[in-house]
């Protein structure tokens, strides 16, 4: 396929999510407090898409499972990466709870578990998976599909705490101040 095309979906995409997350997301957020059916729908649908547009560097056609390399060790890396990633991920989500990590229970600000060294674990883990794919496959549009992912991930973020920032206020600001959103701090600040 040919470049431009792959530039066309992709910004296409990224318009997607900008209706997704920074439109009908918030709008949910600002009048409901929390998010309704439809927009949990267009949250899994938004990173559904982007899952099946990894075919755009996998060598296989849609929805064909590509061949793995010749490379073991690569294959091996790469798995782990998704594996390790996608369980941490779920595990984060187990321990927030599956309601509170969508967006439907906003009672309580969570501090506790991977949330105390990062603000967004989920993202964080869930990019460790992505970037599993590129390992066993390399290519330059397996650049651009983790660019989207980043781009997407990052319009959820700010949308949600915009959110968290209106409902907890200084609660919500001084736990920004102390966590990092994306890159884990690996102790405690006191």
């Amino acid at each position: 396929m040919n470049i431009y095309i792959y530039l066309v979906v992709y910004l296409l995409t990224i318009l997607f999510a900008y209706y997704v997350f920074r439109v009908a997301v918030r709008k949910d957020y600002e009048k409901k407090g929390g998010l309704s059916n439809y927009a949990t729908v267009l949250e899994f649908l938004i990173f559904a898409i982007h899952a099946n547009l990894s075919y755009t560097f996998l060598p296989a056609p849609y929805p064909e499972m590509p061949a793995y390399p010749d490379n073991q060790p690569l294959v091996a890396f790469g798995t782990s990466f998704m594996i390790i990633g996608i369980s941490l991920m779920l595990w984060a989500m187990s321990g927030f709870g599956f309601k509170k990590a969508f967006g439907q229970d906003t009672q309580t600000l969570n501090r506790y578990g991977f949330y105390q060294y990062v603000r967004n674990p989920q993202i964080v883990f869930y990019s460790i998976a992505v970037l599993g794919m590129p390992v066993i496959w390399p290519s330059f549009y397996a650049l651009g599909w983790i660019l989207l992912y980043a781009i997407i991930a990052h319009m959820m973020v700010i949308t949600e705490e915009e959110h968290l920032l209106r409902i907890y206020k200084e609660d919500y600001k001084n736990y920004c101040e102390d966590v990092p959103r994306y890159i884990p701090r690996l102790w405690r600040k006191k």
